[in-house]
């Protein structure tokens, strides 16, 4: 399945719907509430909206913020990644939504492959970029995850 994840940092204004159920809807944030309400109470408020003909996410009034998008072959995005380069050294994992696996949406299993291929996408990035040697991710309930570049 992951061979047919596209990533990109463009998403249609007409996938708006499908970004706010990945986003503000998602069937498994309750895995993670903690997590999302820490990153909003330190970050700000996630909000969609549109740049260049396309979608895009920011948090609060933080500048730099960048999105990435998990589309599946039929163009539908099927997960999200926003983050932004804080210091100089890190980037952090802002808000991560991806759309239960599609054999298993009677348990609502994560999406694993395209969890991994966001990742994998922001590891690059992090490596391409002067400076940063790690990635943070807030998700977790009482500390962020660092990840070495």
């Amino acid at each position: 399945m992951s061979d047919s994840i596209v990533v990109t940092s463009k998403l249609a204004t007409g996938q708006r719907a499908a970004l706010e159920q990945l986003l503000f809807f998602n069937a498994n944030q309750h895995r993670v509430r903690l997590g999302i309400q820490q990153s909003i109470a330190t970050y700000g408020v996630p909000e969609i909206y549109e740049h260049d003909g396309g979608l895009r996410v920011r948090v609060g009034d933080i500048p730099g913020v960048q999105t990435l998008f998990a589309l599946c072959e039929a163009g539908r995005p099927i997960g999200v990644a926003v983050f932004v380069r804080l210091a100089h050294e890190r980037f952090v994992v802002l808000h991560l939504g991806v759309e239960p696996e599609p054999r298993q949406r009677s348990t609502m299993d994560v999406n694993t492959p395209v969890l991994l291929k966001l990742m994998h996408e922001i590891r690059s990035a992090a490596r391409r970029t002067r400076g940063v040697d790690r990635i943070e991710l807030v998700y977790k309930e009482r500390h962020a995850v660092r990840l070495n570049v």
